[in-house]
C-alpha cells in the first residue's frame, strides 16, 4: 500500500550566533516534521540537539549578522520558497515576517515571538538611523499583515498586532508552551525550606535582564541572615566572568552557583532542586510585549514566580498565589526575598498554585492547535 506522501512546508529560522534558547522553536519543527516533509532554512549550521529531526531537510543560506545581511538572507530565503513552492511557509520569529511579502502565492504562516522595538529601538539618534529602524520596524509589521495566519505568543503582542493593522481574523495567539519533561510530578508534598530558599534563573545573563540586580539583591537579603541562594544557569562565557568577578568581589561564593549554557533538555533538572524561578527585566519598551519562556518553565515545574514588575510578568503572575511580584531593583527584590522567607511555610501552597496556573501553557495542549491552524494556512481556510 503506498503511503500518502506528506505535503512540503518550508521553515525559515533566523537564529542568531551564540543565541541560547531553541526549545520552543524545537517544539513547532519536530510537530510539523512528523505531518508535513519539512525544510528548514537557516544562516548558519544547525548543531543543537534541540533542532535536530530525522527526516528533516536543512539548507544553509549564508549571511552577515547586520541589517543589510538580514535583508539578503530574507530576501534569498523568499526566492527559495518560491523554487520549491510548498504547501505553506512558517516563518519561524518575528524577524522572518517580511518573507510573507516575497513569496507570491504560497501562504505563510507567522511565528510572532519578538516586537520590532527589540530589533530596532524606537530611540533618539541621527535622522537617517532612525528612519533606517522606523523602516525596519514597519517592515516587520507589513510582514505580519500580508501573511495568512500570524500567531503572537501573548496577550500585548496580540493587541499590539491588531493595532497595527493586522485582521482579527488572521492572528491567533497561541502560548509559547512547555514540553512535559518540565512538569513537576508533584508539589503536595514540597518541603519547607530549613536553611535557605533555593532560587533559580534560567536563561541569557545580561545587565538588562536583571543580572546585577539579582546579584546584588541575595548580597543584600543574606547581610543579616543567610536566607538565599541563587543557581544561575545559562551564561555565556562572557557573562559568567562578569558574574564570577561579581561574586568574589563581594564575597558571596556560599549563596551563588553559576552554570554556563547547557542543553535545553538538562534545565528540567536544575528546577527540580529549586524553590522559586526568578524573572526579572528592565522597563524597556519590547519587554513590554515579549513573555519570557522560563516564566511558563517555572510554573509547569511547580515554581512559584518571584517576577519583577512589568505587564509581561504580571499578566500571568499574580502576588501572593503562584509567586511573587517587585518593584524592580535590587533593594525590591531583597525585601521580596525576605518577604518569601517570613512566609515559608505557604511556599507549598504556591507550589500548588503555580503548577495549577500552568495547565495552558502546556505544549501538549497547544501543539494541536498549532497544527490546525498551520493545517489550516495550507488549506486555505484563512484566504
Amino acid at each position: 500500500m503506498n503511503m500518502q506522501q506528506k505535503k512540503v512546508c518550508v521553515i525559515v529560522t533566523t537564529f542568531a550566533q551564540g543565541q541560547p534558547g531553541f526549545l520552543d522553536f524545537s517544539y513547532r519543527i519536530g510537530s510539523l516534521a512528523v505531518a508535513y516533509d519539512v525544510l528548514v532554512i537557516s544562516r548558519h549550521p544547525l548543531t543543537q540537539t534541540e533542532l535536530q529531526f530525522p527526516g528533516v531537510r536543512y539548507v544553509v543560506i549564508p549571511a552577515p549578522e547586520n541589517r543589510m545581511g538580514w535583508l539578503s538572507y530574507l530576501w534569498r530565503c523568499a526566492a527559495l520558497i518560491r523554487k520549491q513552492s510548498p504547501a505553506v511557509a512558517v516563518l519561524l520569529h518575528s524577524l522572518a515576517a517580511p518573507v510573507a511579502l516575497l513569496i507570491g502565492k504560497t501562504p505563510a504562516v507567522v511565528y510572532w515571538n519578538e516586537h520590532p522595538t527589540h530589533v530596532a529601538p524606537d530611540e533618539s539618534g541621527s535622522p537617517i538611523k532612525a528612519a533606517l529602524r522606523w523602516a525596519v520596524r514597519r517592515l516587520m509589521f507589513l510582514g505580519a499583515r500580508a501573511a495568512r495566519l500570524v500567531m503572537p505568543i501573548g496577550e500585548a503582542h496580540r493587541d499590539d498586532l491588531l493595532a497595527q493593522g493586522c485582521r482579527p481574523d488572521r492572528t491567533r495567539m497561541l502560548y509559547m508552551g512547555v514540553d512535559d519533561a518540565f512538569k513537576a510530578a508533584d508539589s503536595t508534598g514540597a518541603d519547607i525550606p530549613d536553611q535557605r530558599i533555593r532560587l533559580i534563573y534560567a536563561g541569557s545573563v545580561h545587565q538588562d535582564r536583571g543580572r546585577d540586580v539579582m546579584l546584588e539583591a541575595v548580597m543584600l537579603a543574606n547581610r543579616d541572615k543567610k536566607i538565599a541562594h541563587l543557581t544561575i544557569v545559562g551564561a555565556s562565557p562572557e557573562q559568567l566572568l562578569i558574574c564570577r568577578a561579581y561574586v568574589q568581589r563581594h564575597g558571596i561564593e556560599d549563596s551563588v552557583t553559576l552554570h554556563g549554557r547547557v542543553p535545553g533538555s538538562d534545565i528540567p533538572a536544575f528546577y527540580r532542586r529549586a524553590d522559586i524561578g526568578v524573572c526579572l527585566w528592565e522597563d524597556r519598551p519590547w519587554y513590554r510585549f515579549n513573555p519570557p519562556t522560563k516564566l511558563f518553565e517555572y510554573l509547569v515545574a511547580g515554581l512559584p514566580v518571584l517576577a519583577s514588575d512589568i505587564r509581561t510578568h504580571t499578566e500571568y503572575v499574580k502576588s501572593g498565589v503562584n509567586g511573587l511580584i517587585f518593584e524592580y531593583g535590587s533593594a525590591g527584590m531583597a525585601n521580596a526575598l525576605t518577604e518569601l522567607w517570613a512566609m515559608r511555610e505557604r511556599l507549598p501552597q504556591m507550589k500548588r498554585q503555580a503548577l495549577l496556573s500552568s495547565e495552558a501553557y502546556r505544549w501538549e495542549a497547544i501543539e494541536p492547535k498549532f497544527l490546525e491552524a498551520v493545517d489550516g494556512v495550507a488549506q486555505g481556510v484563512f484566504a
